[in-house]
């Protein structure tokens, strides 16, 4: 009975740990929170206040709180745009034209871009609404101050932290992910005596392109640090800049383990084994670079503009390894081992002259 309870909780705790999931719910959260507050509140606007938390709530801290001042920036540019538009043209579907120019123009103005033009754009037709007056603005302006509040606290638990410590502390995760692989790829062609099973290389190409997949979602992360730290106090520059560049280093590594994967995959398909001496050198090549990725991962926890150096340390070993093993390919008689064997060498030499930068 256990076990039969287990999987539908186990599902619904991976379905919520989503991070598309996890910010829905987030929103509606804020936006319902938010309405209540506006509700209890006479000088807040209960809807202004909802949308503007539904709007504002985005997956990282930094993101909402710039939706947020897009927000605060609306009703002001709103009030603004309205109030000389009733003045001069008076209240009417050209008023609401002219104001919803002005945001574009004030938008490029401020680099914020056509998003951001939109959410002023948005928060001008609900300060506006379908009377201007000072009682109005003033209501819907607490509403949109309540609704960015809201939103900024929530944003905060959906996933909390500067943006480039998170995508740090992930791609490290994936990093160890890709080392452990090919540590497992080194032992079973160390043991195993025939050709490696289909099925098993098949799993290892599965794992790789996880590992891909999922760097390649940290990237986005990580180049969206780059982008708050042109704005926001709370991400450096230079750090930000240099998880990026730790990001595209595993992804490169990434890409290049997949391509291995995909070279085995091939050859256990043919059921092709290799010589007994060229299994065991990849082996110790597979081992040695395991062992690089992992030493860079763990430098990049202490410095991520640190990548590792090509004449001392795990770099070397591999160098060192991959000749040896280069001689044994080298003279090998079989086309078939001679070709995968090299692929398996270059693949390798990729990565390792990725940890090391050059």
């Amino acid at each position: 009975m256990y076990l039969v309870m287990k999987t539908p909780t186990r599902s619904l705790s991976s379905l919520a740990a989503r991070p598309i999931v996890r910010t829905a719910l987030l929103s509606a959260a804020a936006a319902a929170l938010a309405y209540g507050i506006g509700s209890a509140l006479a000088p807040v606007s209960a809807v202004v206040a909802a949308i503007t938390a539904l709007i504002a709530v985005r997956p990282t801290f930094h993101a909402s709180v710039q939706e947020s001042l897009r927000q605060v920036l609306g009703v002001v540019i709103g009030a603004g745009v309205a109030f000389a538009a009733l003045e001069l043209i008076g209240f009417s579907a050209v008023a609401l034209f002219a104001a919803l120019l002005a945001c574009f123009v004030v938008a490029s103005w401020l680099k914020i871009g056509a998003d951001g033009a939109v959410a002023i754009g948005v928060t001008v037709i609900l300060v506006v609404g379908p009377h201007v007056n000072t009682e109005a603005v003033e209501t819907r302006l607490y509403g949109v101050l309540v609704g960015s509040l809201v939103a900024l606290v929530t944003s905060f638990f959906a996933r909390p932290g500067a943006p480039h410590e998170r995508a740090l502390a992930a791609i490290v995760t994936q990093a160890d992910a890709s080392s452990k692989l090919l540590g497992t790829i080194a032992t079973s062609m160390q043991e195993q005596q025939g050709p490696v099973a289909e099925t098993t290389a098949r799993q290892w190409l599965d794992q790789s392109r996880a590992i891909l997949r999922s760097t390649r979602e940290i990237l986005l992360d990580a180049q969206d640090a780059v982008d708050g730290a042109q704005w926001s106090p709370l991400i450096a520059p230079s750090e930000a800049l240099a998880v990026l560049d730790q990001v595209r280093m595993t992804e490169s590594a990434a890409v290049t383990v997949v391509s291995l994967c995909q070279d085995l995959v091939a050859v256990a398909h043919l059921g092709q084994p290799l010589p007994g001496r060229v299994r065991a050198s990849l082996s110790v090549v597979l081992a040695a670079t395991a062992d690089a990725i992992d030493a860079q991962s763990r430098s990049a926890l202490l410095s991520p503009a640190q990548t590792l150096s090509d004449d001392t340390g795990p770099v070397r070993v591999v160098n060192t390894t991959r000749r040896e093993a280069f001689t044994e390919v080298r003279g090998l008689d079989d086309t078939g081992s001679l070709l995968l064997g090299g692929a398996m060498l270059r693949d390798l030499e990729r990565i390792s002259r990725t940890l090391s930068g050059s």
